[in-house]
């Protein structure tokens, strides 16, 4: 691993936010000014800190590695080893000024970490109190800060945040100003909390400062000012293309149109929100109001709204009464209502409601949704595969020339494949190439076809069909696909010569592709997945990055007195200094936003990608580095393939054993290989342990909450569990591998089963595994899920790369 930082620079980098005024922080008054506080733990118990030592004092070399040991632990987010290893360098260096200020600071950060605000805000008080002119107290600072929020003390925050300020200025002021600016609000404070939030707007920074704005005008309206406030409303409003920030304005300003007595306009507001935002609840939360004063709402309107917000009954109500009225729009009120009956489990009635669509309004723009929602429903909730899949035919059928038919027909196929119906699926795939040559969808229904011929046996026929599908436009990946299963179909026939052709042009089709990896594992006799007899992550950086510098120079004409090593040239950047403190305080969300828009400005320069990722590796941005490596390779035009032939540095960064002091010790307590795991791991998250989904899942494992809480639950750890616990290193990947670990046991020890349950869930995962029948190959075509097809097959390439890295195999 690639870190250096030295570690009084790293232990302030881990503590999330602290900032005080000159002299005591603020603590309630039954705590103790003096520390006496024991810790917890599943190992040994660490002796209770006290500010003197009670032991033989250490050498200072010795404590100063202590709490580099210590700093190590807070990036991984193990707060008891943290507390443990803090302690014992407190007791150790008082010799030392600023060890001791070091050890203080971790040890109160670590308690913040844990949620024992009033002893992290005793032990910072003493920092504070005997270490006034360390380089830690502006940490100290943020910490105490937001210890204090926690503790509910919000005054008391916002001078924390302000003595930042006087210590650090103009660094990450648009941040201190907006987090003061909330915690004067909270303590009631607003006029001042107005000019906190107006110094945020003019300090620099990166992303979208509206939700600022809107806190400005919310504390205008909480002051009674609310023609001020819809001024600012207003403007947002027209400023914004966000449709949930317009729905939520909306609401606002209907708010405040109400406090002002003027009734018509905060109607006409909210009826906005509802006539054109029926996603946001906010337009939910304005129909409640409109329809309590009474106000009229098309019906059709406040169905849709129902329905977004999950009211389904008061849905349906809507629609109905719509529809006694009205022909105007049925056919949307009878999609939606048909939704919602779904919703409410009757999917009987859901399917007669859309037949009404299907027969009465045959050219609406949602009659597609409507037979689509049929089918699904009849095969998925009802298990009617024969009359879902005629549903899709005759869809087809009646409307040939409509853009989504190739679709519709693709889905039939499938749905008559989930019936085990693989002769008719093959003819119904079969069609599209002829019915619809021109649809994206010529390619992949050829292929299927194939695929459904090999399943059947019949290998001449899918031996034909992939010959066919190489005659498609296609990417070398979809190449080394049919030349794989050419492969595997001969093999099935007892050619092994002619298979083994076709697997050695797979591996030249796509190197480092999925399909041509997997060939080279046959063509060796290697399993799924088989890592190397002997690796080592060990390698010389220094000598690397020589070798790399050289190429560059080489490759890029640099003149030799460029110097290439120091981050010196990107230091006037506003958004390196701002990322570099948002990162030494912890804050990894903002910082990687900062070095993200700074990567997306020099990505074109290859000395300054080639810098930044120099840097943010030594940082602990894993993320952002991966991507500026990459991008020095993509200037010289560099596939994925060339990639492998270019200076190993780049790819030591690209494929980093990053997090190896955790991953190696829990890919052994669950019998993975450590390559396996750092292999999920950068899938999942690019190491970067701040992340979240779409779909929530957090860290480096991304994990759902639901998940997480249920693990948890079942282990017992970590103590007082919540959500947020998901973006610490150490719970995130030991709650990855403990899932992981159960869905490989389930499937038997097959991989790619628990990946593929991983992804998109053991349920589905068991179906296509009981289709497959024991072929890995078969199982990744049978995953219906494109995602989740994706994902295997990406784990499976980073794999064949991190085992190509690191093979040490005689």
């Amino acid at each position: 691993m690639i870190k250096k930082i030295t570690s009084l620079f790293l232990l302030a980098s881990f503590c999330l936010g602290a900032c005080n005024l000159p002299g005591q922080a603020s603590i309630p008054e039954t705590s103790s000014a003096e520390v006496n506080i024991s810790v917890t733990s599943t190992v040994e118990p660490a002796p209770e800190p006290t500010l003197a030592p009670t032991s033989t004092p250490l050498p200072t070399p010795m404590v100063a590695a202590s709490i580099e040991d210590g700093d190590q632990a807070l990036f991984n987010g193990d707060w008891e080893q943290a507390a443990q290893i803090y302690t014992a360098a407190l007791e150790n260096s008082t010799d030392d000024t600023e060890l001791y200020c070091a050890a203080l600071l971790g040890l109160g950060c670590t308690h913040h970490y844990k949620a024992d605000d009033i002893s992290s805000l005793a032990l910072l008080n003493i920092l504070l109190d005997r270490c006034p002119d360390s380089a830690f107290v502006p940490a100290a600072h943020i910490t105490i800060a937001q210890a204090n929020t926690s503790l509910g003390q919000h005054s008391a925050a916002a001078q924390a945040y302000t003595a930042y300020l006087e210590m650090r200025p103009g660094l990450i002021d648009a941040y201190i100003h907006k987090w003061r600016g909330d915690a004067l609000v909270a303590a009631g404070e607003l006029l001042t909390a107005i000019d906190a939030y107006q110094a945020a707007l003019a300090s620099p920074r990166v992303g979208d400062t509206l939700h600022i704005e809107i806190k400005i005008a919310n504390a205008y309206a909480t002051l009674g000012d609310h023609n001020t406030a819809l001024v600012a409303y207003q403007d947002i409003y027209a400023r914004t293309t966000n449709d949930y920030t317009k729905a939520h304005l909306d609401y606002l300003i209907g708010q405040s149109y109400t406090a002002l007595g003027q009734m018509d306009q905060a109607h006409s507001a909210y009826l906005d929100a509802v006539e054109n935002y029926p996603l946001s609840y906010d337009s939910y939360q304005a129909l409640i109001l409109l329809v309590e004063a009474g106000y009229p709402v098309s019906e059709l309107d406040r169905g849709l709204v129902d329905y977004f917000a999950g009211q389904y009954n008061l849905a349906i109500a809507a629609f109905d009464r719509y529809l006694n009225t009205t022909d105007e729009a049925a056919a949307t009120a009878h999609y939606y209502k048909g939704l919602a009956y779904r919703a409410l489990g009757s999917p009987e009635t859901a399917i007669k409601t859309w037949d009404v669509l299907i027969q009465f309004y045959p050219d609406d723009e949602r009659i597609d949704d409507a037979w689509d929602e049929k089918a699904y429903t009849q095969w998925a909730y009802l298990n009617q595969y024969d009359q879902a899949e005629q549903t899709l035919l005759d869809f087809v059928k009646q409307n040939p020339w409509h853009s989504r038919s190739p679709e519709i027909l693709f889905d039939a196929a499938r749905i008559a494949e989930r019936n085990l119906d693989l002769e008719r699926a093959a003819n119904l795939w079969q069609r599209i190439p002829t019915e619809h040559p021109n649809s994206e969808y010529v390619p992949r229904a050829i292929f299927m076809a194939a695929i459904a011929h090999y399943r059947l046996g019949d290998y001449d026929s899918a031996l034909a069909a992939f010959q066919r599908y190489l005659g498609t436009p296609s990417a070398p990946g979809d190449r080394a696909a049919a030349h794989f299963w050419m492969g595997k179909s001969y093999q099935a026939m007892n050619d092994a010569a002619s298979a083994n052709v076709a697997w050695e042009q797979t591996v030249n089709a796509d190197p480092t592709g999925y399909y041509s990896e997997r060939a080279r594992d046959i063509l060796l006799e290697r399993e799924p997945f088989t890592p190397p007899l002997d690796y080592d992550l060990g390698f010389d950086p220094e000598a690397e990055r020589a070798e790399a510098e050289i190429w560059m120079r080489d490759i890029f004409a640099i003149p030799a007195e460029i110097d290439l090593s120091g981050i010196e040239p990107l230091l006037g950047d506003p958004r390196l200094m701002r990322g570099t403190e948002l990162w030494s305080l912890g804050l990894y969300d903002q910082a990687s936003h900062e070095f993200m828009s700074l990567w997306q400005d020099i990505r074109i320069n290859p000395m300054d990608n080639y810098r930044l990722a120099n840097y943010l590796v030594g940082l602990g941005d894993y993320y952002t580095a991966i991507f500026a490596a990459r991008e020095v390779l993509n200037l010289n035009q560099m596939d994925d393939a060339a990639t492998m032939n270019a200076p190993i540095y780049f790819n030591h960064l690209r494929f980093g054993s990053y997090y190896s002091d955790l991953i190696i010790p829990i890919a052994k307590a669950y019998n993975f290989h450590p390559l396996f795991l750092f292999s999920v791991v950068r899938q999942e998250s690019l190491f970067a342990s701040w992340v979240q989904s779409s779909a929530s899942a957090r860290g480096l494992m991304q994990i759902i909450p639901s998940t997480g809480e249920s693990i948890a639950a079942q282990s017992g750890w970590p103590q007082n569990y919540t959500s947020d616990d998901l973006y610490r290193p150490k719970v995130s990947l030991t709650f990855g591998a403990d899932y992981l670990s159960d869905q490989r046991d389930y499937f038997d020890g097959d991989l790619y089963a628990a990946l593929a349950a991983y992804n998109g869930g053991p349920g589905n995962a068991a179906v296509w595994e009981e289709l497959a029948r024991n072929d890995s190959d078969l199982f990744l075509e049978i995953i219906r899920f494109d995602e989740t097809r994706r994902y295997v097959k990406g784990v499976f390439e980073i794999f064949a790369i991190y085992r190509r890295l690191y093979d040490r195999t005689p």
